[in-house]
């Protein structure tokens, strides 16, 4: 592609500032993501594509530029949307931010349409920098996308915005797909509300977690204190309910039930057992119970030195022990 020789002289320019700018914004949104379980792209653009944009004819001149270098913050659903942009503003110089839906859109069209935080770094106190050109002079972009929508992205722009091709089918395609992809945003944004329309139909081993999930709650609000509580109860649930299929008492779920809350209920609070987790505490209990009996096929408990000082009964009884040596 032949770009003016002003654009390259301009472009390199530029090109030093921005390469710094992009390394201390994408190492700050990094570190954001990283303890939010989010992801994160970003790019800085190349000429070529800083030539076809200003042919756009969009842009009045250089300062309007304003996606040099850009990142991506790809969220799992829309619902923190706005913990980005707040942290985006407590961050950096946010000049401007065009959400989602606040520019004009038919509502028979599917287009892009993802939040954009338009951003300066914080402008260090030096009075010699006044004057210069600087990092703090770059305008960057970080966009906002749901898993969904960034998968829409990387899927089908190279097929069709850098085909060489025009296609009416192609174009018509993606439209489609994104309205998928906008519809299955919107099923996340209101799971709850859409999943209480579901009609159900019984499952004997979900209604059997479920049971498990309910009366391990209750437990927990009358007398198992509140440091036991798994990260996940569902998956507190499966574990559970693994157990109990290896020992093939799946169908012995209100019996399991009943001798769990039998025994926390007759043990005083400060003698529940802090230094072993909820799934060995509750292990413990049905194996003195004798509802469980091992070892088990195939399953690997945990058992740990902790455990073993508190219910010496698993001493000799397990033949399969997950192992911490490599």
């Amino acid at each position: 592609m032949i770009y003016p020789p002003i654009l390259d002289r301009q472009y390199q320019q530029y090109h030093p500032l921005v390469e710094e700018a992009a390394k201390q914004v994408k190492s700050t949104m990094l570190i954001f993501c990283e303890n939010k379980g989010y992801a994160l792209t970003s790019r800085i653009k190349t000429i070529e594509s800083l030539a076809e944009k200003i042919e756009t004819g969009r842009f009045k001149k250089w300062s309007e530029l304003n996606d040099l270098f850009a990142c991506t913050v790809i969220i799992p659903s829309l619902s923190q949307e706005q913990e980005v942009i707040e942290f985006c503003q407590n961050t950096f110089d946010v000049k401007k931010i065009v959400k989602r839906g606040q520019n004009k859109k038919s509502p028979d069209t599917f287009i892009f349409d993802s939040t954009r935080v338009y951003a300066q770094l914080r402008r260090a106190e030096d009075p010699n920098l006044d004057n210069l050109l600087s990092i703090f002079d770059i305008l960057f972009e970080i966009q906002i996308k749901s898993a969904f929508e960034h998968a829409w992205a990387v899927s089908t722009h190279d097929l069709v915005y850098k085909s060489a091709e025009i296609d009416w089918k192609k174009l018509r395609l993606a439209a489609q797909i994104k309205a998928t992809v906008e519809q299955l945003d919107t099923m996340i944004m209101a799971f709850e509300q859409i999943a209480s329309t579901i009609q159900e139909h019984e499952y004997a081993e979900i209604k059997r977690k479920r049971q498990i999930a309910v009366a391990t709650q209750k437990l927990f609000e009358q007398k198992i204190p509140e440091e036991l509580k798994p990260k996940d109860m569902s998956r507190f649930c499966d574990n559970l309910y693994g157990i109990l299929v290896k020992a093939e008492k799946e169908d012995k779920v209100q019996e399991v039930i009943k001798c769990i809350r039998e025994k926390v209920n007759s043990t005083p609070t400060d003698l529940i057992p802090r230094s072993i987790s909820l799934l060995q505490y509750f292990l413990a209990i049905l194996v003195e119970a004798e509802i469980i009996i091992l070892p088990l096929d195939k399953y690997y408990f945990h058992i740990t030195s902790e455990l073993l000082t508190l219910y010496p009964i698993f001493q000799d009884s397990v033949d399969l022990i997950f192992e911490y040596e490599l």
